[in-house]
């Protein structure tokens, strides 16, 4: 990934919103959709909490479930804010790379090492 495109990532990142999203479980993996790396976007304003997220597998039976997870725990933690939307979205895929090392950690496994 190019700096400008980390940058950009990075940017779409609000710092608020994913730790709200830290509490939002995948109940078959057990872990948060931040460590497993499903959140693409969360960006807040005045007017709106935006986040894309993405699921393991699309034939996921849980989705809804997680997407509504998601929307009530934004809804509680920035309830000034009037539009909470929560799209599920399918691209780019999502793979096992996306894991946060905290998330590795939780499952058990080792960190990924310096590349």
């Amino acid at each position: 990934m190019s700096a400008s495109a980390a940058l950009t990532a990075a940017s779409e990142l609000d710092p608020d919103v994913m730790d709200c999203l830290g509490a939002v479980l995948d109940p078959e993996i057990g872990l948060s959709v931040v460590d497993l790396g499903l959140v693409y976007e969360a960006r807040r304003s005045a007017d709106a909490v935006a986040v894309a997220l993405t699921l393991t597998a699309q034939a996921c039976p849980l989705g809804e479930m997680i997407v509504e997870d998601a929307r009530d725990a934004l809804a509680a933690r920035f309830p000034d804010v009037p539009r909470i939307d929560v799209a599920l979205v399918w691209d780019p895929p999502w793979n096992p790379d996306r894991i946060t090392d905290r998330g590795l950690a939780l499952l058990g496994r080792p960190p990924r090492t310096a590349r």
